[in-house]
């Protein structure tokens, strides 16, 4: 059995780091706003298996593995970094859905290409696998059998990774007639491209610095 203690402080960590702004949350809000709410939801679904994936990572030798050989680590940040420059571009010249079509969105963009986008963004997120890698330990009890623990902590933030995303996804699909005009919506996807290129040029420049 966990520490009620330890999984209470877990509990309110996470759902802290899941609110917090970032590549994730803008492409769950992107996609709120730009596909039906379907479509959204799938994208939901590849965030939080991915998440879970770093999750079950950190659990086990293999985070200390792959933060260990410094070119591994490397090369995840720069395909991290490639990946997110290259959703920013794709975001910034893609042309504005048609709102209350919901035919349209699923005829023109294939529920796996959402779903495999969301993975993928959260996957190869470096700072994410860094941050989970580090969080993790701190509420495993070596007292206790480690796999309960691990899927105890997996399902909490599946759950709570899920209820948050929804939560974004949702707003911004409710709130498609705040931008009602062609022009207001080609201006958000233009934002939305210039902050995703943003966050692929800062972890791209972090290992200049290095």
């Amino acid at each position: 059995m966990m520490n009620i203690e330890l999984y209470l402080a877990y509990v309110m960590i996470i759902t802290l780091l899941l609110l917090s702004p970032g590549p994730s949350v803008l492409l769950s809000i992107n996609n709120g706003l730009n596909y039906s709410l379907k479509l959204a939801l799938i994208g939901v679904l590849g965030n939080v298996l991915a998440f879970q994936i770093l999750v079950i990572i950190s659990a086990t030798s293999l985070a200390a593995l792959i933060l260990s050989f410094s070119s591994l680590l490397l090369a995840i940040k720069i395909i991290g970094a490639v990946y997110l420059c290259f959703l920013g571009l794709k975001m910034y010249q893609s042309p504005v859905s048609q709102l209350n079509h919901k035919s349209y969105d699923e005829k023109h963009h294939k529920g796996s290409t959402v779903f495999k986008e969301a993975f993928l963004i959260t996957s190869l997120n470096p700072k994410a696998l860094i941050f989970v890698s580090a969080l993790l330990p701190q509420f495993i009890d070596p007292t206790v059998t480690l796999m309960p623990q691990v899927v105890i902590l997996c399902l909490t933030s599946a759950v709570i990774h899920f209820s948050i995303y929804v939560g974004y996804a949702a707003l911004a699909f409710k709130a498609k007639n705040l931008l009602n005009s062609h022009k207001r919506r080609q201006v958000f996807n233009k934002v939305s491209g210039v902050i995703f290129l943003m966050f692929g040029v800062s972890i791209g420049a972090s290992q200049l610095i290095i």
